[in-house]
């Protein structure tokens, strides 16, 4: 794969939230969790990582949290959660890493990789409505993520090449446990197709 440049569409929904419990865990920063995603994604090797397969996929972060995730703008997607499950959800994200091809023009220093993913990011925030509803999203930066590759990955890269560092932008908001149901989300930023989400709580 020559470059790791991509848009994440995820979407999920407010409707029927309920506050976190007293015993709840702590939740992270949105940063942190952004991090989190970009990193299961990057060191998913290549037979299953979803930028090779085409396939839509539910990223477990930990902390009882997931986020719904599909490599590539529009279609219909379909994540299933337990109930009592966060969705964390990044409607636009772009990662910059210091791997060959996957930082533009751009230079491997995390201020050069951080002006990447901010620059090819969406600029404004994306639309994401949830049954109908807008939903807010804001944007966050990674700090500088210390990636180890698979020996099978998606870079091709091998021995010390295979470890590197990442920043990501991204538009992302975090929804506490949903009510049970079936419930429909359409993430729409300017100038790419519409992706539709389908997020059933069990």
């Amino acid at each position: 794969m020559s470059r790791l440049v991509r848009m994440l569409l995820l979407a999920t929904l407010t409707c029927g939230l309920s506050a976190p419990s007293a015993n709840a865990a702590p939740t992270r920063p949105l940063a942190a969790e952004l991090g989190d995603l970009w990193m299961s994604l990057i060191e998913t090797p290549t037979a299953e990582n979803p930028f090779v397969t085409g396939n839509p996929a539910c990223v477990d972060l930990g902390g009882n949290t997931v986020a719904p995730f599909t490599p590539f703008p529009g279609g219909d997607f379909t994540c299933t959660v337990k109930r009592g499950t966060r969705i964390f959800v990044a409607a636009s994200t772009w990662e910059c890493s210091t791997f060959a091809g996957d930082h533009f023009d751009f230079g491997t220093t995390e201020p050069e990789l951080r002006e990447c993913a901010r620059q090819n990011d969406a600029g404004v925030a994306p639309t994401v409505m949830v049954d109908g509803r807008p939903v807010p999203v804001r944007g966050v930066e990674t700090q500088l993520l210390s990636i180890d590759l698979p020996a099978d990955n998606i870079f091709g890269v091998t021995g010390v090449d295979r470890t590197g560092g990442s920043v990501a932008h991204g538009w992302v908001i975090r929804l506490h446990p949903l009510a049970r149901g079936t419930h429909t989300i359409e993430s729409d930023i300017a100038g790419r197709e519409p992706i539709t989400t389908t997020i059933i709580v069990e």
